[in-house]
């Protein structure tokens, strides 16, 4: 059953040529190409750039593993900077002019070399599918050829309905190719099976949020309704569109940097924008090799320019982005994610004379800020968190001092109470020392008073008490002995047999003199007692 026939203009490529800057002519020069790639200020970092420097600096972010397709006419895959991870044209048959299709892809993919210019997502695998198909079978041929995660180029706007078909031979009214029931239905194919659809927005200086897009043409299926309107079903593409450069490049002033440039389409489902004038790349602009001609494999440019050169920055820029999540082993970015991503980061467009931040072409990619949020770092810590942690940190400190003097004093009581403790137990064993010491030498004393005997001791008792005196000796001078040691008594043996032997004739011989006083001393009160009694 058919639907719908209709009549579809020819497209176009999205150049913008205005005529008042028309591409200064090179000469030849066959001369070894000089290093470009100062002059890629879209290169560079935000506001003025898309930071596509600091993608490079991280895993994955220059494209690696990512697969891109550009949907245009022609192709030079012969470029000096377009030798490596280039895939040719892989479907339908390219055309003799190869300006266009040489200038997009030497923006996304050329070669990083001393010579020419820098791709932005050098690493990506870049190929080609030409309109030499329907614009419809080209696309469903190109989604055919890529996996999820993957980036599809359409290099292509064409007259709406709003433009004026009778004598007109500019690109007033040109919008993009999803406002067509067939090509919406080949992209909508694509993104629903994981595949990134950057599209240019168109160079017609159209308000997409026009009502005249609300009007279905008369020969559009009877369920149509206009794309452009972001209510209505979507087929998931990203438009692009034209950002003016900042002021100077190149000696230019197209306008405020990130501002609408006058040709570029605008309206509420605009994604972002790329630089739309001024850009360097490979090939020729308008058929002039106007930064260097050193013949058809060396041709560079200045003034790439249209929603042309805006559409392959931000498909560079995404091809980076999924290199990261492919490196990282993290999903890759869906079509609707990418278009997300696209609208809450980058860098904000600026108003221009009569061309209001309303007339929406949205944000510049920042692939800084991109990777901020694809890799987001640990959250920064608070004020009232810093807080917190020092409050802990001090009660914590606190309690440790605490429990550290707590210690410390039972420590130092313990100490004194253990030091005075011994100190009292060893008083007191001096002092039962010093009293049992002091109550033997009172024995002691009292013995030798008893041996030296005075004279009115009673001879009868003497011998009795005598003895038993002795006795008594004799046994306190066991008892003493026994605790002699040698560091008393040097002059005792280092035996203990010897030693027993020389305290047993040392005590026979203190008795024996007690024994022989003690006669002595009877002998001599004999004596008195006889002379006594003599007279």
């Amino acid at each position: 059953t058919i639907e719908a026939a209709y009549h579809k203009p020819a497209g176009e490529t999205p150049i913008w040529y205005d005529g008042n800057q028309a591409p200064a002519s090179a000469n030849f020069t066959p001369a070894n190409t000089p290093d470009f790639s100062n002059q890629q200020g879209y290169l560079e970092a935000a506001p003025g750039g898309i930071n596509a420097r600091f993608a490079w600096t991280k895993p994955g972010g220059r494209g690696a593993g990512i697969r891109i397709i550009d949907l245009e006419w022609g192709w030079n895959f012969a470029h000096e900077d377009l030798l490596q991870n280039q895939g040719g044209i892989v479907d339908g048959a390219g055309f003799a002019d190869t300006d266009h299709g040489t200038c997009v892809i030497g923006v996304i993919s050329a070669d990083h070399n001393p010579i020419g210019v820098l791709g932005i997502a050098p690493d990506a695998n870049i190929s080609a599918v030409s309109f030499s198909l329907p614009t419809a079978t080209a696309i469903r041929k190109a989604a055919d050829r890529l996996q999820a995660g993957d980036i599809m180029l359409l290099e292509i706007h064409r007259p709406g309905p709003r433009h004026n078909f009778q004598g007109r031979n500019d690109q007033a009214g040109y919008i993009a190719v999803e406002w067509w029931p067939d090509d919406f239905a080949a992209i909508l194919y694509a993104t629903s099976k994981g595949i990134i659809v950057c599209e240019a927005a168109g160079n017609g200086s159209e308000n997409l949020d026009d009502n005249i897009y609300n009007i279905r043409p008369a020969n559009f299926q009877a369920n149509w309704k206009n794309p452009f309107d972001r209510n209505n079903p979507q087929c998931g593409a990203i438009l692009c569109g034209a950002g003016a450069p900042p002021p100077g490049t190149h000696g230019q002033n197209h306008g405020p940097d990130r501002s609408r440039l006058s040709f570029s389409n605008f309206g509420a489902c605009v994604d972002a924008q790329g630089w739309g004038r001024e850009v360097t790349t490979t090939g020729r602009s308008w058929g002039v090799a106007d930064l260097h001609n050193g013949g058809p494999n060396a041709w560079y440019t200045d003034h790439f320019s249209g929603t042309s050169s805006a559409s392959p920055v931000v498909t560079g820029a995404l091809a980076c982005a999924q290199g990261w999540l492919r490196a990282a082993n993290k999903p890759l970015l869906t079509p609707a994610k990418a278009r997300t991503l696209l609208r809450t980061t980058g860098s904000p467009q600026q108003d221009a004379p009569g061309r209001p931040v309303q007339e929406r072409i949205g944000n510049r990619p920042d692939l800084k800020a991109l990777h901020a949020q694809l890799f987001p770092a640990k959250p920064l810590i608070k004020e009232k968190d810093i807080k917190d942690i020092k409050d802990k940190n001090l009660k914590e400190k606190s309690e440790k001092k605490e429990v550290k003097e707590i210690k410390e004093k039972d420590f130092k009581e313990n100490k004194e109470k253990d030091f005075k403790e011994i100190k009292e137990k060893d008083v007191k064993d001096v002092k039962e020392f010093l009293e049992k010491d002091r109550k033997e030498k009172d024995k002691e004393k009292d013995i030798r008073e008893n041996i030296g005997m005075d004279d009115h001791i009673n001879i009868r008792s003497m011998p009795v008490s005598m003895e038993a005196r002795l006795n008594s000796l004799e046994t306190q001078l066991g008892q003493i002995m026994h605790f002699i040691d040698s560091s008393l008594r040097p002059d005792l043996s280092q035996s203990p047999l010897s030693q027993e032997a020389q305290n047993k004739e040392d005590l026979q011989a203190l008795s024996d003199a007690l024994a022989k006083q003690a006669q002595d001393a009877k002998n001599a009160k004999d004596v008195k007692d006889s002379e006594n009694f003599s007279r």
